[in-house]
């Protein structure tokens, strides 16, 4: 009996080690001696089946790195598929010569950091959708919202891209788009540029002190000997101060250098008298500015007391001043029917002032008469006092162009300027063309883009007296 049994052990151990070397060196046959020379392995069956791994779409989406030519049967879709290297395919359906087509590619797109994306393709064909994305390493299917960014609709025509980021820069997306007849179509690829706010631009290159021309129309009249002249009336070619109740005086002291003129002293109520400049030749020209240094009393009680400024043109007194500005701020009174000037708000000591007159409107602009004239509102012990010092008149030339410029970084570029300057070219742009006014202030820049606005730059800019 032990004989028996050891024959039967060594006659399965040669068949094991017979088979065994057959299937390694040669191809192998089942139900059949003589497998084709072709193939590795043939099966041979009138009344059974091959029966490859049955699996779901969840299930078969879930294999980890499938090999190309990879099958299976997709219990899901009740169809063979297999994996061509790229995605799995379907055996069902007819067979065309040009399968699914695709008829709106995705498009590249630029998006803000943070923000929002998405990529669409057109099929009328198409019934299933899977999208794909390369960033860096390869196409890999998406089967997952995952985050920076959230996909969302992978496996649809719109592929949406929630919260992008920064790393996400040129990531490239396609659509492989399956129809009823196979093959499928893979769509051109689409990149993803992220954009960003901009940086801070280069400084500002541009004069930090700037000398708006300006043309003379009155030299300045320091006061340095007495060229008044008092009376009632005088020639319009000279200073004249009416030398009823007390006139302007010429004092060789006390000026903002050398002499000044004005007065001092208590008056009645509401008394005030006036200083009548030498006609001035304005022809060309639509805004004048009178130029001097003031120096006067203050007292909290006298709210009345105050400067104004008209002139003499046409035939007739107008009241055309646009502003009063001392110091470069704007101080300018409107009484009304009196016309404009300042009022006595604080001790003043050569301070500087400038009126402005609208001549826009005058016919005859060959000699104007300008007027400066002080009032004192109060009856009482109180001295009252006002000088002017430095008079002139000048007017715009048109030549006070300047320009400021930063480096293009291709940017939409908004530019801010003092408040008496004006941009006449370049608003928008790395470079801009100024007409300077007389305000110190600072050009400041913003650059800025769909994203929104970066940070600015500033220069400041001192502006002549």
């Amino acid at each position: 009996m032990r004989s028996i049994i050891r024959k039967y052990i060594l006659f399965i151990i040669y068949f094991a080690l017979s088979f065994s070397f057959q299937a390694f060196t040669q191809n192998v046959g089942i139900n059949t001696s003589t497998p084709d020379a072709s193939a590795l392995l043939e099966l041979n069956s009138t009344t059974q089946g091959f029966l490859p791994p049955r699996l779901s779409t969840v299930e078969r989406n879930a294999i980890s790195s499938p090999a190309e030519g990879l099958i299976i049967y997709n219990t899901t879709e009740q169809c063979i598929n297999y994996y061509n290297g790229t995605l799995w395919l379907s055996l069902c359906g007819s067979i065309s010569e040009t399968g699914v087509t695709i008829d709106t590619h995705p498009q590249s797109s630029s998006v803000c950091e943070f923000d929002n994306g998405s990529f669409s393709v057109v099929s009328a064909e198409g019934l299933s959708f899977q999208w794909q994305v390369n960033a860096g390493s390869g196409w890999q299917d998406i089967t997952a919202p995952s985050t920076e960014p959230v996909f969302g609709g992978y496996n649809t025509a719109e592929l949406t891209l929630t919260g992008v980021v920064a790393s996400n820069d040129s990531w490239l997306f396609r659509c492989i788009v399956t129809g009823d007849n196979p093959p499928p179509a893979t769509s051109n690829s689409a990149t993803l540029t992220i954009l960003h706010v901009p940086e801070q631009p280069s400084e500002i290159s541009g004069p930090t002190e700037i000398c708006p021309a300006s043309e003379t129309l009155l030299s300045t009249e320091a006061f340095d000997s007495d060229i008044l002249v008092h009376g009632t009336s005088a020639p319009t070619t000279v200073w004249f101060a009416p030398d009823f109740n007390t006139p302007i005086a010429h004092s060789t002291i006390g000026g903002c250098s050398g002499g000044r003129v004005g007065y001092q002293g208590s008056w009645n109520n509401f008394w005030g008298n006036f200083l009548r400049v030498p006609q001035i030749d304005c022809t060309g020209h639509d805004e004048v500015s009178l130029n001097f240094d003031v120096s006067h009393s203050y007292f909290a009680t006298h709210a009345n007391d105050w400067c104004r400024f008209y002139m003499w043109a046409d035939g007739g007194y107008k009241h055309n001043v646009v502003s009063v500005k001392i110091n470069d701020s704007d101080v300018t009174y409107d009484s009304g029917i009196n016309g404009k000037g300042f009022k006595f708000t604080e001790v003043r000591s050569c301070d500087e002032v400038e009126v402005s007159f609208d001549i826009s409107a005058i016919s005859d602009k060959s000699n104007i008469l300008f007027y400066l004239e002080p009032s004192c509102g109060y009856n009482n012990s109180n001295l009252f006092s006002v000088w002017f010092d430095n008079i002139g008149f000048t007017t715009g030339s048109g030549a006070n162009e300047f320009y400021y410029s930063i480096t293009d970084e291709g940017y939409d570029y908004q530019w801010q300027v003092p408040a008496d300057w004006t941009i006449s070219a370049g608003q928008g742009t790395n470079s801009i063309t100024i007409n300077a006014g007389s305000i110190d202030g600072d050009v400041i820049v913003t650059p800025s883009n769909s994203c929104g606005n970066g940070p600015s730059r500033s220069l400041s800019v001192d502006v002549c007296p």
